[in-house]
């Protein structure tokens, strides 16, 4: 029997009316899912499973059998939007893959649930990886080819409120580095020392305020994160890598495509 076959079989055996998708992301479901993949073929991957449901899911192999069970997102969910592409984003740079390997694979999804837990402490595991995959599904995920060739040395990501008592965990490489809160992407910047700019953007007023609101609880989390690129890093190169992070990611506080307070 060939692994489409087997697939499809045991989604149609285990599904209970839901789609690919929350198969997938749901982990009963998902591990009754791959439990029946392995009773045909036990050599498969538990990731492999995942990755051929979700491939004949955008191939159209499943319109035969529309969803007739569905969970509606608690109210919480609809906020989980811009962590959960952070997460999503940085584990992207940091390990050279896609958001359908995140979530389909579990080691991958693991690291995932991790961040997402960093971002959003009790939030539901199930709803951060379905908002993932319905964020690829509406193109709102879209590859960020620069990042995808030019791979970071580093990856990293702390909350605002720690900033000062863990500064010394970003290094003084060049790179790039995203302020975002849980709404939005707040600012992106590049520097040849990514340690003395992130300590200098804190140092300002505005940022002293930021942090205070936060270390307050008077507004949402913040964090920054950061990718350290090679010490070999050509200007153009640096540059089309935070081009490329301004246009898909448009923080609040760059200006038509330009980083302001240079």
């Amino acid at each position: 029997m060939s692994k489409e076959k087997v697939v499809l079989e045991a989604f149609l055996t285990v599904r209970s009316g839901r789609s690919a998708e929350h198969v997938i992301c749901e982990d009963s479901l998902n591990q009754n899912f791959i439990a029946a993949c392995k009773k045909s073929m036990p050599e498969i991957a538990d990731g492999d499973c995942n990755t051929e449901l979700l491939n004949l899911r955008k191939a159209g192999k499943l319109t035969a059998f529309p969803t007739n069970s569905r969970k509606r997102p608690s109210a919480e969910a609809r906020n989980y939007s811009n962590c959960v592409a952070q997460a999503v984003r940085l584990l992207e740079r940091q390990f050279s893959t896609n958001v359908d390997q995140i979530i389909c694979i579990p080691e991958r999804r693991c690291q995932f649930d991790a961040l997402v837990q960093f971002l959003l402490p009790g939030g539901s595991e199930f709803e951060a990886r379905y908002k993932a995959l319905t964020l690829r599904k509406t193109k709102r995920l879209q590859p960020e080819v620069v990042g995808q060739i030019i791979r970071p040395t580093t990856s990293h990501m702390i909350s605002l409120d720690e900033i000062e008592t863990r500064s010394g965990e970003i290094p003084p490489d060049p790179g790039v580095y995203i302020f975002f809160d849980t709404d939005t992407t707040l600012y992106v910047g590049k520097a040849d020392d990514l340690h003395r700019r992130v300590t200098e953007h804190v140092a300002t007023w505005s940022f002293r305020e930021l942090v205070s609101a936060v270390q307050a609880g008077t507004r949402c989390a913040a964090w920054v994160a950061f990718h350290a690129l090679s010490v070999t890093i050509s200007p153009r190169e640096m540059a089309a890598y935070e081009t490329e992070l301004i246009r898909s990611r448009q923080p609040e506080h760059n200006r038509a495509g330009r980083v302001l307070d240079r």
